[in-house]
């Protein structure tokens, strides 16, 4: 009996993911290229790495000037190695990456969940996901997501190390918070803030906890992230522009969560807070900490409010997954597989729906210029164009461009406006700026001092002549 009963729980905590990855292979396979369009910004950062080993600049985006590489490597840093030792190229591991990382992150959720919540709460957790529009981003092959897998793992280890007074926890949590700031700093950031947060809710509820292990988590993650950040910051100093602000509406919330997720996480938060015990606590402060960071603008800070909430993801679906493990069940537990069974229906069909409505980023078009510019550009003068087919441009042939992707780290670069826009620029202009080509929509003008080299359906080339 305490055999199958083990037998049972690991297949609990493992249909999830593998139904995610199921789900993720529908568009992983019904597209050629990778789904999303901040992968081209990092294949072109594995492909620097690959050709000049691991640098700390980039001559080919924020061109003619260059710029640091202030995003962190870690994710490049793999993609780079599984091409070594797979052979393939960066596009068709980022392709495949989608199902594993859908894989991971579920299965990363769900362990985590059965360990605070038992087995039922771990499948639960990983099977309301699917119902969420965020279900979505657990496919895209990012650093967001590779970091996502890590979140829950990190949180776990904060919860043990609180509890414990071994300090080999607290050292493996820092080193894991460690690999996270060297993969995505917004993830580590919210993340440490959590943790931050919930130490001092709990020292001040008189818990029972080692706040002093917090020290440990954060002096190993920053001593091991230092070996990246600390050679950069002395070089070139550190610069972040926040984006521009991108708030949600109240139906935003519900769209982004789903309306199953969120009814059940408000029962669950309140729930946890009748019970407080430290796990709640954690979820509890989790859960609020990352909704009100996501209504940060109405105060002012520049905040991304849709990209924000995808942190209160796991709290929210582990909260609402105990809320079954308080019913009490004699004799209706038919009654309550039944009620599961078709909860579990419902959010696979989202999910699946989900995936299969799935559309890529990246359109033919940009990718067709790109592909133009991989065997005509020159490879030496700079791109000029709309932001958003510049990262395609770079990433397939190489072309120096005048942006080229994460822009929150450029220090320096030309006006672009006045190439494609306005028009207002002279032969001066062009040679300091050594613009080469200019891109624009399909339109009848054309573009001073010089003259279309290709036109697809949607954007002409101009290659410019000085």
């Amino acid at each position: 009996m305490r055999i199958n009963r083990v037998k049972l729980n690991f297949i609990l905590i493992l249909l999830p993911p593998l139904l995610a990855c199921l789900i993720a292979l529908t568009p992983t396979f019904r597209y050629t290229v990778p789904l999303t369009w901040d992968i081209y910004y990092h294949i072109h950062n594995a492909t620097l790495y690959m050709g000049r080993g691991i640098v700390f600049w980039d001559p080919l985006t924020s061109a003619p000037h260059g710029r640091p590489i202030y995003y962190p490597p870690l994710f490049h840093i793999m993609m780079l190695f599984l091409s070594k030792i797979t052979g393939l190229g960066f596009f068709t591991v980022s392709r495949f990456m989608q199902p594993v990382f859908a894989f991971l992150i579920v299965l990363s959720f769900s362990y985590v969940s059965g360990k605070l919540y038992g087995p039922l709460g771990g499948f639960l957790t990983g099977i309301f996901l699917f119902s969420s529009l965020f279900f979505m981003r657990m496919i895209f092959p990012i650093p967001e997501s590779l970091a996502m897998i890590s979140i829950p793992l990190f949180v776990y280890g904060y919860y043990r190390s609180m509890e414990g007074c071994s300090r080999l926890y607290p050292v493996l949590t820092g080193l894991l918070l460690g690999l996270m700031l060297m993969t995505h700093i917004l993830s580590a950031s919210i993340i440490l803030a959590v943790v931050t947060l919930s130490t001092i809710v709990l020292y001040i509820g008189k818990y029972d906890i080692r706040p002093w292990n917090l020290l440990i988590i954060l002096g190993s993650g920053l001593l091991l992230a230092s070996v990246w950040y600390a050679p950069l910051i002395v070089k070139y100093g550190f610069v972040f522009r926040s984006p521009p602000t991108s708030s949600l509406p109240l139906k935003g919330y519900i769209t982004h969560l789903g309306v199953l997720l969120t009814i059940l996480s408000l029962a669950g938060i309140v729930h946890a807070a009748g019970r407080r015990e430290k796990k709640d606590v954690i979820m509890a402060v989790w859960t609020v900490f990352v909704l009100a960071l996501t209504a940060a603008y109405l105060l002012g800070l520049k905040v991304l409010s849709d990209r924000i909430l995808y942190f209160a993801l796991f709290p929210m679906a582990t909260l609402s997954a105990d809320l079954f493990n308080s019913i009490r069940i004699n004799n209706g537990k038919w009654s309550f597989y039944a009620i599961i069974l078709l909860i579990s229906l419902y959010c696979i069909y989202d999910g699946y729906s989900l995936a299969s409505s799935i559309k890529l980023e990246v359109s033919d078009s940009e990718l067709d210029i790109a592909e133009w510019f991989r065997y005509n550009g020159d490879h030496a003068t700079v791109v000029v164009s709309d932001y958003h087919i510049q990262p395609a441009i770079v990433a397939i042939s190489g072309q120096p461009v005048s942006a080229g992707g994460y822009a929150p780290g450029t220090i320096r670069s030309i006006n672009v406006e006045k190439y494609i826009s306005s028009f207002n620029y002279t032969k001066h202009d062009i040679m300091r700026d050594r613009v080469g080509y200019i891109i624009l929509d399909n339109e009848e003008r054309t573009p001073p001092y010089s003259r279309l080299v290709y036109r697809n359906r949607d954007f002409s080339v101009y290659r410019v002549n000085v």
